[in-house]
């Protein structure tokens, strides 16, 4: 389901909903990947080109920036300027991170001279648009790759990440993770500047599809199939965002 950019979402979520899928189902990521690379798209075959404005791609929970090499790489080879987060292990004090986020997007839209996209994988889309709620006049756009944005981000996860992000992503005064969460602004509304754009794949088996959609009203949401772990190594996400970032007004 795609809902068409300024055109309400309109997303059902049924009350009997089919089980999560396994988490060893995860595992199909590498194929995703050999898919990816194998493909016409990853060679930026008949895509939209971009104009060199920046995109910030960030990682999710306990990732870097290393996995995402092959999405920066593919976003330089269609005319994007990629820029990595600069995480070396994306854990601590979730106050922090975001605000490492944000003095990354400050450099970026300072050297560049416009506002920038914003990619982000799973936890990393949370920290997106709270960089986003934060400053709009740094962010254009922001989109968000099987990210928990809608209710508690703690229940949408598989209970073995929610017991590792309980411990792993503490702030130092003792809040649970949810709690820092919500400090990232999940629940603020959107400044009518930027816009956002949610994918998600209902076999995700880490993150509830069901909580990848924005609650705000303007916010598109796309669905696309595969794992959650190979969203950031999809070719159906790479031909999705392509016309995403093509079409995001150059701010």
């Amino acid at each position: 389901m795609v809902a068409m950019r300024g055109a309400p979402i309109e997303v059902s979520f049924p009350e009997a909903e089919s089980a999560r899928p396994p988490l060893e189902s995860e595992s199909a990521a590498g194929l995703e990947l050999a898919c990816l690379l194998t493909s016409s798209i990853y060679l930026g075959i008949g895509v939209p080109r971009g104009d060199g404005r920046p995109v910030l791609v960030l990682p999710g929970f306990m990732g870097n920036d290393e996995y995402l090499r092959p999405l920066r790489g593919w976003l330089q080879r269609i005319g994007y300027d990629a820029r990595a987060a600069g995480v070396v292990f994306n854990i601590g004090t979730p106050s922090a991170l975001i605000a490492q986020v944000l003095r990354r997007a400050e450099f970026i839209a300072g050297s560049s001279g416009g506002r920038l996209t914003i990619v982000g994988h799973s936890l990393g889309g949370i920290f997106a648009r709270a960089v986003a709620v934060m400053r709009p006049d740094l962010v254009a756009h922001a989109v968000t790759l099987g990210s928990p944005l809608r209710g508690d981000p703690r229940s949408a996860a598989n209970p073995m990440v929610t017991t590792l992000a309980n411990m792993l992503l503490t702030e130092r005064t003792g809040m649970r993770a949810n709690d820092a969460l919500e400090a990232a602004l999940l629940d603020v509304a959107l400044p009518g500047e930027v816009e956002i754009t949610c994918l998600y794949s209902r076999s995700d088996a880490v993150v509830d599809w069901r909580s990848c959609v924005d609650g705000d009203p303007r916010a598109q949401a796309i669905e696309v199939h595969g794992t959650h772990c190979g969203l950031v190594w999809n070719r159906e996400v790479y031909q999705r965002l392509a016309v995403l970032l093509a079409s995001t007004p150059r701010g």
